[in-house]
């Protein structure tokens, strides 16, 4: 088949309305349930998950379904270098609020960007067998931001691309900068953020346990206005994240393409841009 986009269009508005609707429908209690029948927690979870989205199409399971979803373990990520060394309590300025959140068991979650094999758009999903405990980010009581499996498995990339000076457009939790700070190759990172009270929390509370805050500078300023004055080869990496997901990084994504080509000096790259793309 050369056309899958009406494939793409159902596995993805099928998760959409799970994943922001119930994404904690599947319980401890029915895998089991299942997995009594001699099968795998990854087997059966999958079973659940093509019942919950009423999917009888064989092509959407096969080429779809079977390679989405992914059961994580903590032990992937107990050894990461901000999960181990940044931590506050419930800390609230403003609209803002730092707490811990988490995952319950078998909730699912986005797990990456998508992957695109020959026309198919894959999303990446994933769940945990027990609780999953997170740093987050609240405004407003909504949540902006949260170091997941997601933020890490996406982030990955522009973390290992970073070097000398690096600018970031957007603070949330830190998560950026601090991976690109301990790097040796990075000479310093930037962080451009409009909100004072977001700006007090990451200075209070966060920025005191990096273990290289000297390299860190903040300037308070509107990303975009800050981007229109830039100046191209003044930072060599630019990571833009100032976005909560795909709907509204669009938006963002178009109106710093429309001019990045402005900079021959200066790499550029965007939060989940993969998948973003996506909807261009």
């Amino acid at each position: 088949m050369d056309n899958f986009e009406q494939y793409n269009n159902k596995i993805l508005t099928s998760l959409s309305y799970f994943l922001n609707t119930n994404p904690r429908l599947i319980t401890t209690n029915q895998v089991k349930k299942v997995t009594n029948c001699g099968v795998d927690t990854l087997f059966a979870y999958r079973l659940l998950l093509i019942q919950y989205l009423e999917i009888t199409d064989n092509f959407l399971i096969n080429e779809y379904i079977n390679h989405m979803l992914f059961l994580e373990s903590p032990n992937d990520y107990k050894n990461n270098p901000y999960l181990k060394n940044i931590h506050f309590s419930n800390i609230k300025k403003g609209k803002w609020t730092l707490k811990n959140s988490s995952y319950k068991p078998f909730e699912l979650f986005v797990h990456n960007d998508f992957v695109y094999k020959g026309g198919k758009v894959i999303p990446q999903l994933g769940f945990f067998e027990k609780p999953f405990y997170f740093p987050a980010i609240y405004q407003n009581n909504v949540l902006w931001m949260s170091i997941t499996p997601n933020e890490i498995n996406t982030m990955k990339e522009p973390i290992e691309q970073a070097f000398g000076k690096v600018l970031t457009f957007g603070s949330g939790l830190g998560y950026y900068a601090y991976m690109t700070s301990i790097k040796d190759n990075v000479e310093s990172v930037t962080i451009i953020e409009y909100d004072k009270n977001a700006i007090f929390l990451f200075k209070n509370y966060i920025l005191p346990q990096f273990s290289n805050p000297e390299k860190i500078i903040i300037i308070e300023s509107d990303a975009y206005e800050f981007y229109n004055k830039m100046v191209d080869g003044v930072y060599d990496y630019v990571f833009v994240d100032i976005y909560h997901d795909a709907s509204d990084g669009l938006i963002v994504l178009n109106k710093f393409k429309e001019t990045e080509g402005r900079f021959q000096k200066t790499i550029f790259s965007y939060w989940i841009e993969k998948t973003i793309n996506y909807y261009r």
